[in-house]
């Protein structure tokens, strides 16, 4: 392999996005939300606390000379003079509909992250140009539900959409953390389970 400063790369086309990573001890703490929702929640898949992250900018399968030779080094010039930044998580939210729901998350507030993920989006655009939002992942429902835990969720979200996360029985999210650096990861399958593997690191402030 030409590009020996990432050889940790799994293949020719690796499948990345920049994140925002936490502490071991962030994690910790964002696991009792999590709890929370997994009580009142049924047949979810419940997102490791290892992988907790914030997804700023997903790329996809790439070709590993370009990833090395054009948007990594792009991605230093970017965030070379970034400072530290701040974000706090202060709610809870749902992509998709009470029917359908998609995505179970944290809300994060971070209006300087928010400035940072426009500067990026506009060098790296997408397909389909969507606003940046400052989301922590929980969980995500599984494919396949039996018909009392669909109708149960159904009624929960409803409620959730209408009158709010605390109407559900939800409790109060406050967690706030320091921002200081930036990562390069892929997503690694191994077996059915994925895994997130930090490949460039991009320091802040």
């Amino acid at each position: 392999m030409p590009y020996a400063e990432y050889t940790d790369f799994s293949a020719g086309r690796p499948r990345v996005f920049l994140a925002v990573p936490f502490s071991d001890d962030f994690k910790r703490r964002i696991t009792t939300y999590q709890d929370a929702l997994k009580e009142r929640l049924k047949a979810m898949h419940w997102i490791p606390p290892e992988n907790f992250h914030l997804t700023m900018k997903f790329f996809g399968e790439m070709p590993l000379g370009k990833l090395v030779e054009r948007t990594i080094p792009r991605l230093r010039t970017l965030l070379v003079d970034v400072p530290t930044l701040d974000i706090t998580f202060s709610g809870y939210g749902f992509f998709g509909t009470p029917t359908k729901p998609r995505v179970v998350y944290l809300h994060g507030e971070a209006p300087a992250l928010l400035k940072t993920a426009e500067v990026i989006l506009k060098e790296f655009p997408d397909e389909r140009p969507r606003p940046f939002n400052a989301h922590l992942t929980m969980g995500k429902p599984l494919r396949q539900q039996v018909a009392v835990d669909r109708r149960a969720n159904e009624m929960l979200f409803g409620r959730w959409k209408a009158k709010g996360a605390e109407a559900v029985g939800l409790p109060p999210v406050k967690a706030s953390t320091l921002i200081t650096r930036l990562v390069l990861m892929e997503s690694v399958f191994i077996g059915r389970a994925v895994h997130y593997q930090d490949r460039a690191e991009f320091r802040l402030g």
